[in-house]
């Protein structure tokens, strides 16, 4: 089974990531591979299409 992700280009490093569902599957949770910065993005009825966003 393929694990949902979303790929996030971490501003503050200048690096690219993938974060991953919770077990819930309410929120995306990562963080920035080099500086630790959290990121959580809630998961939404209406949804969206993309799946790569930057994280100012």
């Amino acid at each position: 089974m393929k694990k949902e992700f979303l790929g996030i280009m971490f501003d503050c490093c200048n690096v690219y990531s993938r974060i991953y569902k919770n077990k819930e599957g309410t929120y995306y949770i990562g963080k920035c591979p080099r500086c630790l910065r959290e990121i959580r993005i809630k998961v939404g009825i209406q949804g969206c299409n993309q799946r790569f966003f930057r994280a100012n």
